[in-house]
């Protein structure tokens, strides 16, 4: 009898385990993460968050509607990417270590901490190479 009073015990504790955990409140969209999520992270994470952020710039440079040519198939794709690298020619043309470096000295600013990343990014860009002059959309 004490074994059944224990099994439903834990069968309870579970239930009310995993519903507390489901109302927890998801990962925020990455357009909205902060300075307070930058610092969080460790510096393995990053490095892996801005390259990550990097090449998902570079492939819209390369492939995207701005780009020029839309690059339908891999071989151009692959092309317009070597060619960008080569020529130095990417919006965001440093290496993770620089953009690393450069955001965790912004967040170092209280007041810039509320800011997204993508928008502290193109501040560190901004200031790396100047402001773009490419007219607005």
């Amino acid at each position: 009898m004490a074994a059944r009073w224990w099994w439903a015990a834990l069968a309870a504790a579970g239930v009310l385990g995993g519903h507390a955990s489901a109302a927890l409140e998801p990962g925020r969209h990455w357009s909205v993460r902060d300075g307070n999520d930058w610092r969080a992270l460790g510096p393995e994470a990053q490095a892996a968050y801005t390259d990550g952020f990097l090449a998902g710039a570079g492939f819209m440079q390369a492939a995207g509607p701005g780009a020029g040519t839309m690059t339908v198939d891999s071989a151009g794709l692959r092309d317009t990417m070597t060619a960008l690298y080569r020529s130095g020619r990417f919006r965001l043309p440093y290496g993770a270590n620089v953009y690393v470096s450069r955001l965790n000295d912004y967040y170092w600013w209280e007041n810039h901490r509320p800011l997204p990343i993508w928008y502290a990014f193109w501040e560190v860009n901004t200031s790396l190479i100047g402001p773009t002059t490419e007219p607005a959309r």
